[in-house]
């Protein structure tokens, strides 16, 4: 009788506690993607801001809040500052279309000329030249249809940054709570790998600051130096643009979907020169993450590049943006296991052998 009700009251505690994680992960279930952004966002930005709390005599809630004023002021201020000239112009643009007064330049004779796409272009360019509202008429229904993704993607933009700036404040009370962060996580992995604690809890802090730095800190630099350009051309909403080019960046997308229909524009609104400037000066500016990834990516792991890349880019197809981080993460762990393991097996064969 006594085994009975031992073998009943652990059966009955075992349920109690499948239903408690089940509801728990529940509960927490909507803001799991807020939660690894903003474990992400602490990990990779912990050297800066060890760095400003020996600043600041060790003031680490100051720190944190200077971190999410920062963080949130590079956030927000683009898109605050560029919304309404964006928005100017796209109301002064439909106005021009109502009334017909919208003019467009003849396309260049030269454009004939350009390979592949260049004779249905001027053709296409000359219609909206010679005659706009035919052209509106006759493209109604691909316009409708291409408004509606225009607005579902503004709207999926916008969720994605409030989920951001959702994520930059967690991370800043990871980070003003570190210490205490960081021996949780020890305590964590300790419980799965007691014997290489350290190797992978440093394994992964590299990873994901490697991952961070090759793609979040070269899209910053690349929607930058796409913004200097757009600024100097005179493009409208320069700011804009270039917050576009860096989300396209950091969600693996070429910034080229951006910045050709401006090379478009601005040839067809100055003259040659500074508009071959404008296209010089974008090339490098497009093919930058080519060269600077690979470096930035590898760097400070102890795993070979195309292990990382593999593991950042599957995760990113596989599993969305978070993938990114997550899968080069696990993918070198992997690695390195593997490693390990073979390891193992030679210096077995090797003992066996004497």
């Amino acid at each position: 009788m006594t085994t009975n009700q031992s073998m009943i009251d652990n059966i009955i505690r075992i349920v109690l506690i499948a239903l408690i994680v089940a509801w728990s992960a529940m509960i927490i279930a909507p803001f799991v993607s807020i939660l690894l952004w903003g474990i992400i966002i602490a990990v990779s930005a912990y050297p800066a801001f060890v760095w400003l709390v020996g600043k600041l005599g060790g003031r680490a809630g100051l720190a944190a809040t200077i971190f999410v004023v920062l963080m949130l002021t590079l956030i927000i201020g683009p898109i605050a500052g560029s919304v309404p000239g964006f928005t100017d112009s796209i109301r002064d643009l439909a106005g021009q279309i109502q009334s017909g007064s919208l003019a467009i330049p003849e396309a260049s004779d030269a454009v004939k000329q350009w390979p592949v796409i260049g004779e249905q272009l001027f053709q296409f360019w000359q219609q909206a030249a010679t005659n706009l509202t035919e052209l509106l008429v006759r493209f109604q229904p691909q316009l409708r249809g291409a408004s509606v993704s225009v607005l579902s993607s503004i709207a999926a933009a916008g969720l994605a940054v409030l989920q951001f700036v959702a994520a930059v404040i967690v991370a800043g009370v990871i980070l003003a709570h570190h210490e205490r962060a960081a021996a949780l996580a020890n305590q964590l992995v300790q419980r799965i790998v007691p014997e290489s604690r350290e190797r992978y809890v440093s394994l992964a802090e590299n990873t994901v600051r490697g991952v961070t730095m090759g793609v979040i800190g070269v899209a910053i630099v690349q929607s930058i130096l796409a913004g200097i350009g757009f600024a100097v051309i005179g493009v409208p909403a320069a700011a804009l643009w270039a917050f576009i080019c860096l989300v396209l960046a950091v969600l693996q997308i070429s910034m080229a979907v951006v910045i050709i229909p401006i090379a478009i524009y601005v040839f067809s609104n100055h003259e040659l020169l500074p508009s071959l400037l404008f296209v010089a000066w974008n090339i490098p500016v497009v093919a930058l993450d080519n060269v600077l990834k690979p470096i930035l990516m590898g760097r400070g792991v102890d795993a070979p590049m195309l292990v990382i890349f593999i593991g950042a880019i599957g995760g990113f197809i596989s599993f969305g943006f978070l993938g990114l981080f997550f899968g080069a993460v696990v993918l070198v762990i992997a690695y390195d296991l593997l490693i390990v393991w073979l390891d193992e097996i030679t210096a077995e064969s090797a003992n066996i052998a004497d």
